[in-house]
């Protein structure tokens, strides 16, 4: 018996660790993740769980006498999805409809799924985000709509492909806004776009660190300090790069 509780035991470490490694991964905030977590032990019937998570390691131990351990946060990306589906893994398992190895493989299958959008359907998103913007603040200029919706998914296409290649964040975001600021001074000197600043702002909308800031304020408001305070400091790093990224641009060629 003691060997089948042993091997419960793990199970469940595994469960809930690889559950929190998702979630983190995707973008969740970390007072959600911790709550997911004990909730899927809660449910495991283990009442003494404790469970502390960070933007670069998950940690958790099944009660006061056992030992922590830990699980490395190695990339983080914007899935709503994966959260999704790991919520509603973790509800189907509190309903009964899932055993603690169906919840782990599935979460398996989850953590190994690749993004529910094509990379095309992520440039058009891109593009029309950019171009809804400009038609709020620009609504009579269709040319500079259309301008900021290809300005926009050469940017992101950037973006996305040198996060790829270099696996630096900050230095994918400052040569998309590199390009994108190039683009839309050469057009305004063609005479092809009235409004420079309006186009610039519109073309960088997709790679605003949002989601970082929102999830930033509320982990800070839910007390977790100092998952809160990297992700703020991540998303406003971020903004610093895209508006350096911009202004050398502005100063090189204006």
């Amino acid at each position: 018996m003691a060997a089948i509780s042993e091997e419960q035991n793990h199970l469940l470490l595994s469960t809930c660790l690889l559950a929190g490694k998702i979630m983190m991964e995707s973008g969740s905030e970390s007072y959600r993740v911790e709550d997911t977590m004990q909730r899927i032990a809660q449910n495991s019937h283990r009442f003494d769980t404790a469970s502390y998570v960070t933007n670069t390691a998950v940690f958790m131990s099944l009660n006061k006498h056992s030992d922590m351990q830990m699980v490395l946060v190695k990339k983080t990306s914007t899935d709503l999805a994966k959260i999704d589906d790991t919520n509603q893994l973790s509800r189907s398992y509190a309903e009964g409809k899932l055993n603690l190895e169906e919840l782990y493989q599935a979460l398996q299958a989850v953590d190994k799924q690749e993004k529910t959008f094509p990379f095309s359907v992520q440039l058009l998103a891109a593009g029309a985000a950019s171009a809804a913007f400009m038609l709020m603040i620009d609504s009579t200029n269709y040319w500079d709509i259309g301008f900021a919706f290809a300005i926009a998914i050469i940017g992101f296409a950037i973006s996305e492909y040198c996060k790829v290649e270099f696996e630096i964040t900050f230095l994918s975001d400052f040569f998309a806004t590199t390009v994108i600021g190039f683009l839309a001074l050469s057009l305004n000197r063609l005479g092809l776009v009235n409004n420079l600043d309006s186009l610039i702002t519109g073309c960088i909308m997709p790679l605003l660190p949002g989601l970082a800031i929102t999830g930033a304020l509320r982990d800070l408001f839910a007390r977790q300090l100092i998952s809160g305070m990297v992700q703020a400091v991540n998303a406003i790093l971020i903004a610093i790069v895209l508006g350096v990224g911009i202004a050398l641009t502005l100063q090189w060629l204006g």
